[in-house]
């Protein structure tokens, strides 16, 4: 019985030991069974300690108040200090000249908004873009930006409609993906001005070709891609959604409406997180693919710009719905998604971070994604290396939340809705847009595939990808701002 009480004490005595990732990747190694000695942990001066955490998703922080009673590793997160200040004044807001330096610093080649790069082929950065230009037309009936929507256009159809491109007269349409179908929403309107038959044709072949996107197993939603099978992204949802619904109107087939309302409800039901009030910017079906969660399928993070396309296709959707009973279940959604993300809203801004539930944090990112997605901008002595990254306020998703505010005012009547669409675009406006550039737009983001590991939805991912200036998934949306702004409310 004396080995009791002689045991236990010789475990008190222990050393544990703990590894602590600290600022730009350093590497503390302490042994200890007491407080962890804060002072070992060295940080810039613009930083101050945000904690330290049990894990790389940065939800879960160790208590520096009590004892070290295991090993550890522990990782370092700061809060940024340092607030963005602003560039514009709100008086007199007018982004005529900036959109017409966009439309005339271009080529339907290579677009000087397109920053991926999709070079001589029908894709949604080209497509949200020239909505705004057709949205804007409407507005001033200026016929410069009709016609030069009209011409950008017809560079890729034929007359007979199919999609080409000139310069290798190859076909210019991804086939087995969603996101191609966005460019052909502006189709509709071209028609409608036009008469011409080619319009018409080139609609129906994009039908065709949504209809060859493989549907998700056991259930009615789409894949995002052939190649990303049985993956469900909320950018999909903008991606083909205004369009299958104009096409339903066209034919007058009101059973499309159904499909539609389903593909909602499968993502309310399976993509929602109800302690957060948002929606995960991935599902996989199968909950097998390696950035799903084993249990829900749903990816990691809040990513801004997920949530940003998924109420712009709410937004949009709603305005063309001929179904009372669908329009109002969409117009619910719209209306709880927003007042969810206003509880993330930067107080001083009114601006969106792009890890949205995150504030200002900073976390070590490590050099293995840099290298994965090759930005060179994190490189010391030509190898990559591990920094602490911020998290930042983010123009594009915001421009989306201020267009979709602003939507949703004008159709419910909702004057809250109608101050902060408001704010959030005086936001970007003043603060992200230097009168040349829109700044801080997170040029892309995705899941996966396999072959590319570090595309895995965490906190880190998010932040390795770069940052860039007018891109067109920023413009178009701060341009649908500005027109909510200007001219409809």
């Amino acid at each position: 019985m004396l080995l009791i009480p002689f045991i236990f004490l010789a475990s008190c005595s222990n050393e544990y030991n703990v590894t602590i990732y600290g600022y730009d990747g350093e590497i503390i190694k302490l042994k200890t069974n007491s407080k962890i000695n804060l002072d070992s942990i060295t940080y810039p001066d613009f930083y101050e300690l945000d904690g330290l955490y049990t894990s790389t998703d940065y939800d879960t922080k160790f208590n520096i108040e009590e004892d070290v009673k295991s090993d550890l590793t522990l990782y370092v997160a700061f809060k940024n200090k340092i607030e963005l200040s602003k560039i514009n004044d709100i008086d007199n807001i007018d982004l005529t000249n900036y959109i017409d330096n966009l439309i005339k610093n271009t080529s339907s080649y290579i677009p000087s908004w397109n920053k991926e790069g999709f070079k001589g082929r029908w894709n949604y950065i080209d497509g949200v873009f020239l909505k705004s230009i057709i949205e804007l037309y409407k507005k001033t009936n200026n016929n410069k930006y009709k016609d030069f929507v009209i011409k950008y256009v017809n560079y890729y159809l034929d007359q007979e409609g199919n999609f080409i491109n000139p310069k290798t007269n190859e076909y210019s349409f991804n086939s087995g993906e969603l996101d191609s179908i966005c460019e052909s929403n502006i189709l509709f309107d071209l028609y409608n001005y036009t008469n011409d038959i080619k319009y018409l044709n080139a609609i129906e072949k994009t039908y065709t070709e949504l209809k060859k996107v493989p549907k998700t197993i056991n259930n009615i939603n789409y894949s995002h891609k052939s190649s990303y099978l049985n993956q469900i992204w909320l950018d999909g949802m903008y991606m083909y959604v205004p369009f299958l619904i104009k096409y339903a109107n066209l034919k007058n087939n009101l059973d499309i409406y159904n499909e539609i309302k389903a593909q909602y409800e499968y993502i309310k039901a399976n993509m929602y997180d109800e302690k957060y009030k948002l929606y995960y910017h991935g599902h996989d079906t199968t909950k097998s693919i390696f950035w799903a969660n084993s249990k829900t399928g749903n990816s990691k993070s809040f990513w801004l710009r997920s949530m940003g396309w998924y109420i712009l296709s709410l937004a949009d959707s709603i305005e063309l719905i001929n179904d009372n009973n669908l329009k109002s279940y969409l117009n619910d959604l719209l209306k709880e998604a927003l007042n969810n993300l206003l509880m993330y809203k930067d107080i001083k801004t009114n601006l969106y971070y792009n890890l949205i539930n995150k504030g200002n944090l900073a976390i070590n990112v490590f050099d293995t994604y840099f290298e994965g997605l090759g930005n060179k901008n994190y490189q010391l002595n030509n190898k990559y290396v591990t920094r602490t990254i911020n998290n930042y306020l983010e123009a594009s998703g915001s421009a989306m939340i201020s267009y979709a505010l602003l939507k949703a005012a004008r159709i419910n009547n909702n004057e809250s809705f109608k101050t902060e669409g408001k704010k959030t675009f005086e936001g970007v406006y003043s603060y992200l847009f230097d009168g040349i550039n829109l700044n801080n737009i997170c040029i892309t983001a995705g899941l996966g595939p396999q072959s590319k590991p570090y595309r895995d939805s965490s906190l880190m991912y998010y932040l390795a990808e770069t940052k860039g200036i007018n891109d067109a998934k920023g413009v178009g949306p701060f341009i649908m701002a500005y027109i909510e702004y200007k001219y409809n409310n």
